[in-house]
Order: structure tokens, then C-alpha cells, then sequence
């Protein structure tokens, strides 16, 4: 069985202390997010589990606690992206926090672990060809070393996050612009030693030399697992169980399918409770 913590909200950010109390206990409990009244129980016994996925835009909070992860195979899916607090409202600095956790977790579990997530891809006259260029330069600078893959995807606007990305300016990308910055980004990747891989993307960044990957992979724990049918087109993902619920992540980001309403967001956040089976005591929906 894979873990996964969480494609739902960042707990490594906002629930690590929770989690380290579930990983010592040895189970937690999950709700349906579609039938509320159906609930898991889920084993965290290191010989139940094949490996932990770690979804984060700021591992910091976890630093300090890693031991208590040393007795599972885990890696990150560790989003650094470049954009400011118009788009990421509730993020640590990255240059002083997000960045030297990224860095100092490399030096424990390796930079084949580390799995540096440059997505999503948002185009608005701010954060124009030109700033993602010298943006993803800078950062593969910083990174160099410490990760060996780079994934990318252009925003999706779904009904979700329509408007709010409207409000930021999100300008639409035609198939030949797309291809023309991952071009440049393919070209800087390769400059860095980082392989540049693409999430449920368009069939001719595979052409350019982008790689399709499996961000929960099951080969990176050596286990076979069957792919996740549950995912959107396109995904190469592994079966997994996903431990978080959604309306909890507090990073504040404009592009988040995860999150519905502030202030329900707020409400459970504020309901969490570190010592619970549940990661939230009771979450609102």
C-alpha cells in the first residue's frame, strides 16, 4: 500500500505534527470526501506500507521531526514555483525557508527523492514568458544538485478556480506557445542536470524530449502497483490512499482545485486537532 500525504491539502506545511502522531500510532482514519459518513481506517505499520508520497510546498515544519519517516521509503512532490503573494497568499519565504528545507532533505534522503514540482504553469502580464524564463533559470540554480526531475503542467482552469484566475489575469495558451516556452525550459533543465518531466500534458511535449511521469510511482518504493483509474485522463499515477481532506490547505493559492471556500478552509483548519485519528475533527464540506 502507497501513502499518500496528500494530493488534498500540504501536511507537511500545516499537519506534520499530526501525521508524525499517526505514523507513531501506527493507523489514522480517512473520511470519503464523497460520502462524508463512510470512514477508513488505515494502517501506518511500516510492514503495511510500501512507501509515502509527500505533497508539499514547504517541508520546514517537518524538518525537524524526520526521524519518525525513517522507517518508511518516502520521497516529495515539493512545489517551488515563482510566483508572489497575488497568487500564493499563505506560503513561507522561499528564499529563507521553503528552499533550505527543500535543500536539507536532500542531504538526508537524496536527490533522487526530492521530485521538484514547477507547476502550474500560469501566464498573466506579471508572470510573462520572459519572467518564467529568468524565474525557472534562478531556481534550477538553487536546486542544482538537490533534485534530479522537474515537473511541469500548465494551469487547468477548472470550474473551481475559474474565477480566480480570472482575477489574476490567466492568459490562455495556444498548443505552439506551450511548446515554445517548455522548449526553453527543456533547454535550461538540461543546462542543470535536471530531467524535465511533464503531468498529464499535451502529447508533443513528449516530442520535445519532456518525459510523461507517474508522480505517485510505485517503482520508486520497487513494488508493482496497479494505476490509479481514479484520476484524472492522462495520469500514470499508482493506486494509492490519500490520508488528507480537502478545505484544509492554508498555502492560499489562487489555482487550488483543493480548496472551495476561505472560510470553510479557516473553520477546519481551526477544528484540527493533532492528537485525532481524523485530520480533521469536523470537517466542514
Amino acid at each position: 500500500m502507497i501513502i499518500s500525504a496528500s494530493r488534498r491539502t500540504d501536511i507537511p506545511a500545516f499537519y506534520s505534527d499530526w501525521l508524525i502522531n499517526r505514523l507513531n500510532a501506527g493507523s489514522c482514519s480517512v473520511k470519503n470526501p464523497f460520502n462524508p459518513a463512510q470512514i477508513r481506517r488505515v494502517s501506518l505499520l511500516p510492514q503495511d506500507v510500501d512507501g509515502v508520497v509527500l505533497w508539499t510546498k514547504n517541508a520546514a515544519p517537518l524538518l525537524p521531526k524526520r526521524a519518525a519517516l525513517d522507517k518508511y521509503k518516502y520521497y516529495f512532490q515539493y512545489t517551488i514555483t515563482p510566483y508572489h503573494s497575488d497568487i500564493e497568499s499563505g506560503l513561507a519565504d522561499k528564499k529563507s525557508v521553503v528552499i533550505p528545507a527543500f535543500i536539507e532533505f536532500a542531504r538526508h534522503i537524496g536527490a533522487e527523492h526530492m521530485i521538484w514540482r514547477y507547476d502550474p504553469i500560469i501566464i498573466t502580464k506579471r508572470y510573462n514568458f520572459d519572467y518564467h524564463i529568468k524565474a525557472f533559470t534562478k531556481l534550477c540554480e538553487l536546486l542544482s544538485g538537490s533534485t534530479k526531475k522537474c515537473i511541469i503542467s500548465f494551469v487547468v482552469a477548472y470550474k473551481s478556480v475559474a474565477k480566480s484566475l480570472r482575477e489574476v489575469g490567466h492568459l490562455e495558451l495556444g498548443i505552439d506557445e506551450k511548446l515554445r516556452l517548455t522548449e526553453a525550459l527543456l533547454s535550461i533543465a538540461k543546462d542543470y542536470n535536471i530531467t524535465l518531466c511533464a503531468c498529464c500534458e499535451l502529447a508533443e511535449l513528449e516530442q520535445l524530449g519532456v518525459q510523461p511521469i507517474s508522480c505517485v510511482n510505485a517503482d520508486l518504493f520497487g513494488v508493482n502497483a496497479l494505476r490509479d483509474k481514479n484520476q484524472r485522463k492522462g495520469c500514470n499515477c499508482a493506486v494509492s490512499v490519500d490520508i488528507g481532506a480537502y478545505n484544509s490547505c492554508m498555502n492560499g493559492c489562487r489555482y487550488c482545485y483543493a480548496n472551495h471556500f476561505e472560510a470553510k478552509v479557516r473553520a477546519n483548519y481551526e477544528k484540527h486537532d493533532v492528537t485525532g485519528e481524523l485530520i480533521l475533527r469536523c470537517p466542514c464540506q
